[in-house]
């Protein structure tokens, strides 16, 4: 058994094209080599900051732990709170970041070698654009 205090897990900036507007930091709470099965992260958004549109070929799990936060899909954008539970099918198209006024940190759930596929850009709609201005 791993056992690991609040805050005890190094955090890591997060960066790459998935990562746009502002801080985000992530920390691997659990993942190889304790387990083989899940990789479960501490994902840290500071306000305003966001990921972009894009799909996992996994389903993931989001659990809210602190702040406000935002998932969104082309069905709009839903407000997380601690507490909160989104479950995303593999290749549904979302993103998920912080409230343009409020840090926001969410449990992210997993499996390994889950692959992510950015799909900014394409006929999804205006709900998964980019902010005018931005070249990431």
């Amino acid at each position: 058994m791993k056992f690991i205090k609040s805050g005890q897990a190094p955090r890591d900036p997060a960066t790459g094209d998935l990562y746009v507007m502002g801080d985000i930091g992530a920390a691997l709470l659990a993942g190889a080599p304790d387990t083989g099965q899940l990789d479960i992260y501490m994902v840290d958004f500071a306000a305003g900051a966001r990921n972009r549109v894009h799909i996992h070929k996994n389903d993931q799990v989001l659990i809210g732990a602190s702040g406000r936060g935002i998932v969104a899909d082309a069905t709009g954008e839903h407000v997380m709170e601690p507490g909160d539970v989104a479950v995303i099918p593999a290749g549904h198209p979302h993103w998920h970041g912080a409230t343009a006024d409020s840090a926001f940190s969410h449990i992210a759930i997993s499996t390994p070698g889950d692959e992510i596929t950015i799909v900014d850009g394409d006929d999804r709609g205006a709900w998964g654009a980019l902010p005018e201005g931005s070249d990431t």
